[in-house]
């Protein structure tokens, strides 16, 4: 009965919790972050197109994850070093002067995220061999203290690489090279 009285409590506090008015807004940035992650391609088969999106990220260096072909989804990673010579001139500097050195980035994982979907024209029906690509590039940094933190990855130049080599890949497979 107590179980219950305190599940009853939760809820109700729970029930209390009030989301922004403008949690679902769109805002000019981003719209903008979208156009960056998303590309449109025609003339390919949305199969062969994850295939080809695949291939490019294992070219760039990451590991499949998980991958979901009929929803269209494919999930990579891969690991790097994250440390930074400033943060490690900043803790060095820190300790000298008589302060207690915090933690650095040690290492990181960089995650990928990647959806293919149909486009439809305006009457809703689905245009043939016509997908968007979007994709989202996230990094979850460990700390030389165990902590993490995690952050989106935006530089454009990262999505027009990863862009450039789909479409080469779209291209060979369109001319059946």
């Amino acid at each position: 009965m107590k179980t219950f009285a305190i599940f009853i409590a939760v809820l109700l506090v729970a029930g209390c919790a009030k989301i922004s008015p403008n949690a679902f807004v769109v805002t000019p940035e981003l719209y903008q972050q979208r156009q960056i992650e998303t590309r449109r391609y025609d003339g390919i088969k949305e199969e062969d197109l994850l295939a080809a999106c695949s291939n490019t990220l294992q070219d760039m260096g990451y590991s499949l994850e998980n991958s979901e072909t009929k929803l269209g989804l494919v999930t990579f990673n891969k690991q790097r070093d994250a440390t930074n010579g400033g943060q490690i001139a900043g803790v060095i500097l820190i300790a000298l002067l008589g302060g207690q050195p915090g933690a650095i980035d040690k290492d990181q994982t960089i995650r990928v995220s990647l959806v293919v979907r149909p486009v439809y024209d305006s009457n809703g029906k689905e245009i043939p061999k016509s997908d968007f690509v979007r994709v989202t590039f996230q990094r979850i940094v460990r700390r030389t203290d165990n902590s993490t933190y995690s952050e989106t990855l935006n530089d454009p130049k990262l999505f027009q690489e990863f862009f450039d080599h789909v479409s080469k890949s779209v291209f060979i497979e369109a001319q059946k090279i």
